[in-house]
């Protein structure tokens, strides 16, 4: 039994221990089976995660491929920028520096390096297939294009003024270099209708500039990237461009009408009226002298010139004087021609002086247009030119004179002019005339360097109306006005308005001492309107002349008895006014809300206006014209709105945006 036993003890440790095998041959060892190994799954969510793994794999390879190229492009195309920037800069340069040719070529230069950046841009053509990333590839796209057509307009201008380079006073061209100065601007004149294709194909690429910059959404891109701000400067790039724009299409019909305004086609005739700003009144000055001149082919030829008293001696007519300026001049009873300029809109006063100035006797009645001129014009000339002798009167020039810390030329001028004498002095009447040919005179004869400074002096007095133009004709009035040299008063349809008008009523020159500043405080806006308070403070820095008539002096300072006015957006309504002598008046004219009062300002003396009202306001942010009176000097203002304060200096109308 035991025996037994054990005989099935070893037979079971046999089969479980692989050990017994190789004592016994006859059992054979299975094969272990290899686990193969299987790419694709037999699971079906195994499946799934793989396709998606393989997908999300391909995908950033792409991405990593697409990037890396992306990248290599974008840092090409900022490269290239660079160099395209460097490029306008110079182009910039060389006209400012009045080099024509150099500044063409830089601009020249400036395409080539726009079509490389044209052709590197076009290596990301790619992003235009992909839906979102297509909207961005094409702004671009169009802001390549309108770069494209701004320097084809640019490279049209230099080519269309290159050779009136010497008339102008640039390095160029000396299509003009034979005779004398006169005959030069006279051959200008006349070739100046071969401009207008030129304007016409600048015209058109303005136009694709515009349309190119409109089909970029601004609201696509963040407020800011990194530090800088996207969003603002493209809209800042598209108003700048519509700015632009319409300036263009505002000069281009005094380009036009220039040749006929200048007697290229027909003789001309204007009346010059000499305003002294010193003497301040609405237009920009007393009228305190006046001349006529022929002008053919660009060649001015006084005829003659007198003052504005002689002027009134023939003027017969009896017009009761207007309740608005009688109110403070109480010294008249009637209107003379020398007190009709009361509109501040030069259009409007010229319409009522010309009227009755064609019914003088003895007077010219074939006038073309008026010429107002101020005693700055005059001194910037003098500064450009140097002195002027007048022959029978003196020398004259820009230089400082102590009697009066102003221009030798005021100085002189009030001299002839206003000093009161006990004998007639018949030779202060034609002083404008002589002066006039000796300064024209200089003017012709000036070397050529000097023409561009002349042209500058004559951009820069229109836009601070201290030069101002009156046409009879209607085409060239409209291009007066399109250039902003009509004294226009025009209110912007929406926004806030500001005019600060001033009249002297009183015989010193008191406003050549006088300075002022402008607080403007804006609260709001609340419930559609606007809380404004605005404070002027008048300031006159000279100590007062003797003005006795028997004392025989020079009366240049004296008490300035002032004739004030705010022109405001229509609907504007008045809270507080302080500083008035007086209640002031409230009427609407030229289409704005006028406060109307009186003020005097004393030798050393301080005047201070306040005014609180409130303005009828609709915009989401702040816009604000501020309209500069003719014959004013450049004065500051500081706009505060909810307490955040700019400063700015006011020498033309001047345009201002904040955010409330």
């Amino acid at each position: 039994m035991n025996e037994i036993l054990a005989n099935n003890t070893t037979s079971s440790n046999s089969v479980e221990n692989p050990i017994s095998d190789t004592k016994n041959p006859q059992v054979k060892k299975e094969p272990k089976e290899k686990k193969k190994f299987r790419f694709w799954p037999q699971k079906k969510w195994q499946q799934t995660l793989l396709i998606i793994a393989m997908v999300f794999l391909v995908f950033l390879s792409a991405i990593g491929v697409v990037g890396a190229y992306t990248y290599k492009t974008a840092t090409q195309l900022t490269t290239q920028g660079r160099e395209l920037e460097n490029q306008l800069r110079s182009a910039y340069e060389q006209f400012s520096g009045q080099n024509l040719p150099a500044a063409e070529a830089a601009l020249i230069d400036a395409q080539n390096q726009l079509q490389t950046i044209q052709e590197t841009y076009q290596q990301l053509s790619l992003y235009n297939n992909l839906p979102w990333l297509k909207n961005y590839y094409q702004d671009g796209q169009a802001g390549l294009d309108a770069a494209d057509h701004g320097l084809q307009a640019a490279v049209v201008a230099f080519k269309a003024i290159t050779p009136y380079a010497d008339i102008l006073g640039f390095e160029g061209e000396e299509s003009f270099e034979g005779g004398t100065a006169e005959d030069r601007i006279g051959l200008m004149l006349q070739t100046l209708e071969m401009v207008v294709p030129e304007l016409d194909e600048i015209e058109d690429n303005l136009l694709a500039v515009q349309a190119n910059l409109n089909r970029i959404d601004p609201s696509r891109y963040p407020e800011e990237l990194r530090g800088g701000q996207v969003r603002s400067q493209i809209i800042e790039a598209k108003q700048l461009l519509d700015q632009t724009f319409t300036i263009f299409l505002d000069f281009r019909p005094v380009i036009e009408e220039l040749p006929s305004i200048a007697g290229s086609n027909e003789p001309k005739k204007y009346l010059i009226l000499f305003q002294n700003d010193n003497e301040l009144r609405p237009t920009g000055g007393f009228l305190t002298a006046y001349s006529i001149i022929n002008i053919e082919d660009g060649k001015v030829t006084p005829e003659k010139s007198d003052d504005i008293y002689a002027l009134d001696q023939k003027f017969t007519e009896r017009i009761t004087i207007p309740e608005s300026l009688g109110r403070y001049l109480t010294t008249e009873r009637f209107w003379n021609l020398r007190d009709m300029n009361i509109s501040p809109d030069f259009k409007a006063s010229m319409d009522t002086f010309f009227s009755y100035y064609s019914q003088v006797r003895g007077e010219p009645k074939d006038i073309d247009g008026i010429i107002a001129v101020d005693t700055q014009v005059l001194t910037q000339l003098l500064t450009i030119l140097g002195p002027v002798e007048v022959p029978g009167y003196g020398t004259f020039s820009a230089e400082i004179d102590p009697r009066c810390e102003c221009p030798q030329v005021v100085y002189a001028l009030s001299e002839i002019i206003t000093r009161p004498t006990p004998y007639l002095r018949d030779d202060r009447k034609g002083i404008l005339g002589p002066m006039m040919q000796a300064i024209l005179h200089k003017t012709y004869e000036a070397p050529k360097q000097y023409w561009s400074d002349l042209f500058t002096l004559t951009w820069d007095s229109i836009k601070g109306r201290h030069l101002q133009l009156y046409f009879i004709d209607e085409t060239a009035q409209l291009a007066a006005e399109n250039a902003q040299a009509a004294g226009r008063l025009n209110a912007p349809e929406s926004g806030d308005f500001i005019a600060i008008i001033d009249a002297n009523l009183g015989g010193a020159k008191s406003n050549l001492f006088t300075e002022y500043s402008v607080l403007q405080t804006i609260e709001g806006p609340i419930n559609g309107l606007l809380n404004k308070t605005v404070e002027i403070t008048y300031r006159n820095t000279r100590k007062a002349d003797n003005c006795d008539l028997e004392a025989g002096e020079l009366c240049l300072n004296a008490i300035a008895p002032t004739w004030h006015r705010l022109y405001l957006p229509l609907g504007s309504q008045l809270v507080e006014a302080q500083g008035f002598t007086q209640e002031p008046n409230l009427y609407e004219e030229l289409d704005l809300q006028v406060i109307d009062g009186f003020y005097k300002l004393d030798p050393l003396g301080v005047a201070r206006i306040r005014i609180t009202y409130q303005v009828p306001y609709d915009l989401d942010d702040y816009h604000l014209t501020i309209w500069k009176q003719g014959g004013v000097k450049p004065f500051e203002t500081i706009i505060d709105v909810n307490d955040n304060q700019t400063q700015l200096l006011i020498d033309q109308d001047t345009t201002f945006r904040d955010q409330f």
